[in-house]
C-alpha cells in the first residue's frame, strides 16, 4: 500500500516472494486456523516449498541467510496474511540465529540440514509460570549433570508457541549449583518426540489460537550432542531478534487492518447516504491520520533493522527496544504498537457494532490490538453532502490537521505533497 524504503534488488526479491505467498495462500486460510485452534501446517509447507522456511539459516548451510532488513519486511508481509504464522515463524527464525551463534559446526550441519531439507520447526520455550521480566529474570528450569556429559532437564514452560507442531524445543535453564546466569545459563535442543515431554493443550487466545502456544512440562535426559553452547555463552550473543520480529509482526497486523479499513470505507454506505463512507471528510481524515502512523512506524522499523545490521550491540539494544520491542503493546508511545492499536481502534469505530461480526476479518483484530471500549463511532454523511477535499499525498511523518468538522462545512487538510504517495481509498469528486 505504501512504498517501502530503499532496498537492494536482492532484498526486494525475497520480500516480494513472501508477499505473494502471504497474500495468495496464507490470508485465505487465516480465519480457519483461528476458528479451529489449529497450527498453520499448510503455510509452513508452502514456505518450505518456496525455499523460505530457512530464511534465517546461513547461506553456507543452504539457507537464505536473510539480513535484518529483509527479515523484518518479510515477516511483516507474512503477518498481513496470517498473524499466527508470522508469530510462530519469528520464534523459529530467531532461534535459528541463536543456533548459528552457539552451535558447533557438527550441530549446525545437523540442525540446519533438517530445516533446509525437511522443514524442521524449532520452538523457543523460555517463559515460566510466575516469571516476570519486570525485575530479575529467574529461571526455574535446572540442568542437572547426568554423569556422561549430558544433563537431566526438568521444568515447565508456558506460552510455548508452535506447541506440539515443533520438531525441537530450544530450552534454556540454569546449571545445578550455579547462582548467576553469567556462568550458569545453558541451553539444549530437546526433540519434541522425547518421551519426557508432556504438552498441555490449554492455549485459547482470541486471534492467536493458531500459534498453539501451549504449556509444556518436561523431564528429559539430554545427550551431550544436543547441549547448545557453553555455560554462560547464551548471554554473550545478540538476543534482540525476538523484539525486532515482534515489531514487524504487529505492524503487519496493523497494515492488514488498515487495508481492510480503507476498503471498507470505499465500498460501505450507511443510510440515508447513498455514497460510500470514503466521501465523508471525517473518514478521510481518519484514514490519513492512521496511514501516517503506519508509514512512520514502518520507517522506524526499517531503521532499527539497519542498526542491527551495523552490529553495534549497544546501539542495537537502544534501537530495537526503544522503537520495536514495545510493539507487543506493553508500553505507550512506541510507533509499531501504537500504529497497530490505532488501526484496530479506528476499525472498530467505523463499522461500529459490526466490527465484532463477520465478514470483518477476525484475524486482523488480534487480541493484543484490542481497541479501547467506549469510543464513538466515525460519523457518516447524514446531514447533506459535505464539501470534500482530496488528501492525495504525504511524506514521512507529515502533519495532517482537520478543522470545521460540523456537517456541511469543509475540512481543510495540510499535507506535504512533494514526492508524496497517494493514500488509497480517499476520493473527493
Amino acid at each position: 500500500m505504501f512504498p517501502l524504503p530503499s532496498l537492494t534488488d536482492e532484498q526486494r526479491i525475497v520480500i516480494d516472494r513472501v508477499a505473494v505467498l502471504s497474500r495468495e495462500r496464507f490470508a485465505p486460510r487465516a480465519a480457519r486456523y483461528d476458528a479451529d485452534s489449529t497450527f498453520p501446517y499448510e503455510n509452513y509447507a508452502d514456505l518450505h516449498a518456496a525455499g523460505l522456511h530457512a530464511l534465517a539459516v546461513p547461506r553456507e548451510h543452504g539457507g537464505v541467510g536473510a539480513d535484518a532488513v529483509t527479515y523484518v519486511h518479510a515477516l511483516r508481509e507474512i503477518a498481513k496474511g496470517c498473524s499466527a504464522t508470522a508469530l510462530t515463524f519469528n520464534m523459529h527464525s530467531t532461534v535459528t540465529t541463536f543456533l548459528a551463534a552457539l552451535c558447533t559446526e557438527e550441530q549446525k550441519r545437523r540442525y540446519f540440514g533438517e530445516i533446509v531439507a525437511h522443514g524442521a520447526r524449532i520452538a523457543s520455550i523460555t517463559s515460566e509460570p510466575e516469571q516476570s521480566f519486570r525485575d530479575k529474570f529467574v529461571l526455574n528450569t535446572v540442568f542437572r549433570p547426568a554423569g556422561d556429559g549430558g544433563y537431566r532437564v526438568a521444568g515447565v514452560k508456558q506460552f510455548c508457541s508452535l506447541g506440539d507442531a515443533a520438531d525441537y524445543f530450544f530450552v534454556t535453564g540454569i546449571l545445578e549449583g550455579k547462582t548467576s546466569a553469567r556462568d550458569g545459563v545453558i541451553s539444549a535442543m530437546i526433540p519434541s518426540r522425547d518421551a519426557g515431554v508432556k504438552i498441555e493443550g490449554t492455549w485459547n487466545a482470541v486471534g492467536m489460537r493458531g500459534t498453539i502456544s501451549h504449556t509444556i512440562r518436561y523431564d528429559c535426559l539430554v545427550d551431550p550432542a544436543n547441549v547448545v553452547g557453553a555455560p554462560g555463552q547464551y548471554l554473550t550473543i545478540d538476543l534482540q531478534g525476538f523484539a525486532l520480529g515482534y515489531a514487524a509482526v504487529y505492524l503487519g497486523i496493523g497494515e492488514a487492518a488498515f487495508e481492510y479499513m480503507t476498503e471498507y470505507a470505499r465500498t460501505k454506505t450507511q443510510r440515508p447516504s447513498t455514497e460510500p463512507m470514503s466521501h465523508h471528510p471525517l473518514v478521510q481524515r481518519t484514514v490519513a491520520e492512521v496511514g501516517t502512523q503506519i508509514r512512520a512506524a514502518r520507517l522506524l522499523l526499517h531503521e532499527a533493522a539497519g542498526v542491527k545490521m551495523a552490529g553495534d550491540r549497544e546501539a542495537i539494544m537502544l534501537a530495537v527496544n526503544h522503537r520495536a520491542r514495545a510493539a507487543t503493546g506493553g508500553r505507550p508511545r512506541h510507533p509499531e504498537g501504537d500504529a497497530a492499536r490505532a488501526v484496530a481502534s479506528r476499525l472498530a469505530r467505523g463499522p461500529g457494532d459490526a466490527a465484532g461480526q463477520r465478514p470483518v476479518p477476525r484475524d486482523r483484530r488480534q487480541a493484543a490490538l484490542r481497541p479501547a471500549r467506549g469510543h464513538p463511532r466515525v460519523p457518516v454523511a447524514r446531514h447533506g453532502r459535505p464539501t470534500l477535499v482530496r488528501l492525495s499525498s504525504y511524506r514521512t511523518s507529515p502533519s495532517i490537521f482537520a478543522t470545521g468538522n460540523r456537517p456541511g462545512r469543509s475540512i481543510e487538510a495540510q499535507t506535504a505533497t512533494a514526492g508524496g504517495t497517494a493514500i488509497p481509498g480517499l476520493v473527493s469528486r
